[in-house]
């Protein structure tokens, strides 16, 4: 009977991430990256890291969808956050990050969800704990706080609402900040034995630094601010999210690593002779520094003549340092614009998108045609383009690509498909 409700259970879980596809693309997204886990020996309901989202099927029994439902989109969202992938103060404590995390879940998602979860977090609980102290003893952190920073902090900020019985917070604090505040009570006030402290301990277990999972997370993010795919989150979570995601690019650095590669590549060995002590195993070597590359420019009817300004004042500033020998122009549409390329080097008068004529749609095809054809003469290209256009099918060059797209919502609109091409990068001005 037991292994029938479980498998029930999962089942409902399984088909609530579903429904989430049309209702909730970000935690669609999310989910599909974690592996639902059952775990019966959890001693909590529910905890998330290390790419699983593992639940104890006892605490569920008597669950409602909606509450089976809020139990996913909570941690979920700690997911979202990224806190079980962020990097950990030195010598953590893993119970207190996940205190922490619950007092910014508590501030950030709406009353009625953390309402429709089936158990009170750990967080939450240890919380309002110590709301209960202030609130009903007259000097809840001590003689030695009496009248402190520390003793008015937590004044302000653990008030339960009488209403609702929710925690107030009159500050507006950081992951971090809390991690340092819920640290100070623990060492100060705490029972080290409550339950409280020992869940959030069994959680934080998952917890673990991972570079991977936090740029994974990111990516949904983008995705989700690009294509409007928010679903049901807004208001203080998704400018929280927003800005955990971290949208400023700098396109030198782009242009930098595109520039270290193509010069990298023109590596020479050095010693004629093999060494009599090693052989030709420590042969020397020299890059040229010298390079060439090939710049597609798209003159389609949807790039406005401020951007293309903007692209040619960027690409102009940028490689006149002595480093690439010769840059060739080519424009291009839904045909190439000149038959032969342009010497940037020789045109440093402004080219002005006003002179090209017959502006149409987009073929990324011509660009990756003329390079195949012409692979000899350039050790990279660069597209700049707003990314309207189906992805092309030409044969990709060897050497690397760097799209540089005229906005940030056309970088997010187009990064997936530009990044899915052999040698490809983009960003953005």
């Amino acid at each position: 009977m037991e292994s029938r409700v479980n498998n029930s259970l999962s089942q409902s879980f399984s088909s609530i991430i579903r429904n989430w596809f049309f209702t909730e693309p970000l935690l669609f997204s999310l989910a599909a990256k974690h592996n639902l886990v059952e775990n019966p020996n959890l001693s909590l309901p529910m905890r998330t890291g290390a790419f699983r989202i593992e639940y104890n099927p006892s605490f569920f029994e008597k669950s409602s969808e909606a509450q089976l439902e809020a139990s996913l989109k909570y941690e979920l969202s700690r997911a979202l956050l990224g806190h079980p992938y962020a990097r950990q103060p030195y010598k953590c404590q893993k119970k207190v990050l996940l205190l922490a995390s619950d007092a910014v879940l508590a501030s950030l998602l709406p009353a009625d969800l953390i309402e429709a979860l089936p158990y009170e977090p750990s967080g939450i609980s240890y919380l309002k704990y110590h709301a209960g102290r202030i609130r009903t003893l007259k000097e809840p952190l001590g003689k030695k706080w009496a009248g402190t920073e520390e003793e008015a902090f937590f004044q302000r900020n653990l008030q339960i609402d009488p209403g609702s019985g929710r925690l107030i917070y009159a500050d507006d604090l950081t992951f971090e900040q809390w991690y340092q505040r819920i640290l100070f009570l623990i060492q100060e006030t705490s029972i080290q034995g409550s339950e409280s402290l020992v869940n959030a301990e069994v959680a934080g277990e998952l917890w673990e630094e991972n570079q991977e999972a936090e740029e994974a997370i990111k990516s949904s993010i983008q995705k989700a601010e690009a294509e409007d795919g928010w679903g049901g989150f807004g208001g203080n979570m998704a400018i929280e999210l927003r800005e955990a995601a971290d949208f400023s690019f700098d396109y030198r650095r782009a242009l930098t690593r595109f520039r270290a590669k193509i010069v990298s590549s023109q590596r020479h060995l050095t010693r004629m002779r093999p060494s009599r002590r090693y052989g030709f195993s420590a042969m020397g070597s020299r890059y040229e520094r010298k390079a060439n590359i090939l710049i597609a420019v798209d003159v389609s009817g949807s790039i406005t003549e401020e951007s293309f300004a903007r692209f040619y004042r960027a690409i102009n500033n940028f490689f006149f340092l002595g480093i690439v020998e010769k840059i060739d122009l080519i424009f291009f549409d839904v045909n190439l614009k000149n038959s032969s390329p342009i010497n940037f080097k020789g045109s440093r008068s402004k080219i002005s998108l006003k002179e090209i004529k017959g502006r149409g749609g987009t073929s990324f095809e011509l660009p990756y045609e003329y390079y195949s054809q012409h692979s000899g003469e350039y050790s990279g290209m660069i597209i700049f383009t707003d990314g309207e256009g189906n992805p092309p099918h030409a044969s990709s060059p060897n050497a690397a690509v760097l799209w540089i797209l005229d906005s940030r919502l056309s970088y997010e609109k187009s990064r997936h498909w530009i990044e899915s091409l052999p040698s490809s990068s983009a960003t953005f001005l």
